[in-house]
């Protein structure tokens, strides 16, 4: 065979893949080897076959002369009296609603530089932006495929920074984020989901009040349109010892989605860190409860998260500040039961979208200083990160 005519069946090959769940090799060496491949591949409710859509594909992306008579001949024989071309505008018609469909990510991670900091004459804390955007978090997380680096090796944005510069960079680099994820997935109608994986000392960094838009006439956030979700990175760094109970309460909280957020979020507060465990432990025990709701500005972020940690609890949800006369307090109870365990991101993000109104200010009103830890032990940067 010659060396265009395989270039040309293993491209149908590779535009196939994406499409399917199912581990199977993405490097074959013959035609033979692709048909054992697709085999793996279950159809379920689907019109085609893994092996159709190959087919479809190769027909419709070689010029005939370049097929070898053999194939299409086999072609012909593996399904009598199919207009391949047909099936093939019936596979892209079916790829265009998923594309449409599918819900895109950026994935930002705010780590610290140890060589910056050490060198740092005036004994600062350096740190280091990466990202990453995924096309559909689905297809990323099964295939972990379909993800782009937001940010090159060696370019001015990976210069590591003190955390005071960052106001003034995160802008323009969240613009240029947003406008690469539109271009990328144009067809799609979802809001990416922002993932920001931070370390335990920065934890109550404001992620959700980051500024998208300088000049408008009422200052917009990234949390008015987006889902915002903090995330601990000390749990992804390979060291976690709690990563069983972890991965464990996250399957929990899987069956526990349709229940109100209030009845699966144990209340607690660090002031007392002998109390907090006490609580934490018995949540853990408890197969109705998920997570952590902190009823007053965390005096210690980084004491509370760390014993969040110590527990493998994944989803905790806190007020960055205390309101006048303890609103926060009645306010973060009412969201709670307002909304269940599934939808709890969207209720927050349309909380903090009500902070748009002049009269809700960031004294009486909590939208303004929500935090999500949502650690989904299953959902992480590229392993290159």
């Amino acid at each position: 065979m010659k060396d265009i005519q395989w270039e040309e069946i293993n491209r149908a090959y590779q535009n196939t893949l994406p499409h399917w769940s199912g581990k199977v090799k993405q490097n074959v060496s013959d035609i033979q080897e692709i048909l054992s491949e697709l085999d793996k591949l279950v159809q379920g409710n689907l019109k085609y076959s893994a092996c159709d859509e190959f087919i479809a594909h190769l027909f419709n992306n070689t010029a005939s002369l370049l097929l070898p008579n053999t194939l299409t001949e086999w072609a012909k024989e593996y399904r009598q009296g199919i207009d391949w071309l047909d099936i093939y505008r019936q596979i892209q018609e079916s790829q265009d609603k998923r594309l449409e469909n599918a819900q895109p990510a950026i994935l930002i991670t705010i780590a610290r530089s140890d060589e910056a900091s050490t060198q740092s004459q005036e004994n600062e804390s350096y740190y280091q932006l990466n990202a990453w955007l995924i096309e559909d978090i689905e297809t990323y997380q099964t295939k972990k495929t379909g993800y782009h680096a937001l940010v090159a090796n060696g370019s001015i944005d990976a210069i590591p920074f003190v955390l005071e510069e960052l106001s003034g960079k995160i802008t323009d680099l969240l613009d240029r984020f947003l406008r690469e994820q539109r271009r990328i997935c144009k067809d799609c109608i979802n809001y990416a989901h922002i993932h920001v994986f931070l370390p335990l000392e920065l934890m109550n960094l404001g992620v959700d009040a980051w500024l998208l838009e300088r000049e408008s006439r009422r200052l917009k956030y990234l949390g008015h349109d987006y889902l915002v979700f903090v995330r601990c990175a000390n749990r992804y760094d390979g060291n976690y010892k709690r990563s069983p109970s972890w991965k464990n309460l996250w399957n929990r909280h899987q069956n526990l989605l349709q229940k109100l957020a209030i009845e699966v979020l144990v209340e607690g507060h660090d002031e007392d860190l002998d109390e907090l465990l006490d609580v934490l432990d018995d949540a853990v025990k408890d197969s109705n409860l998920v997570g952590l709701w902190v009823k007053d500005a965390p005096s210690d972020i980084q004491e509370l998260v760390n014993e969040l940690l110590e527990s493998g609890l994944p989803i905790a949800i806190w007020a960055r500040s205390n309101l006048d006369e303890d609103a926060h307090r009645t306010q973060l109870q009412e969201l709670l039961q307002a909304c269940c365990l599934e939808s709890l991101p969207s209720t927050i993000k349309d909380k903090r979208l009500e902070t748009r109104k002049a009269k809700n200010t960031k004294e009486n009103h909590i939208g303004h200083h929500l935090s999500l830890l949502w650690d989904d032990p299953n959902f992480y940067p590229p392993k290159s990160a």
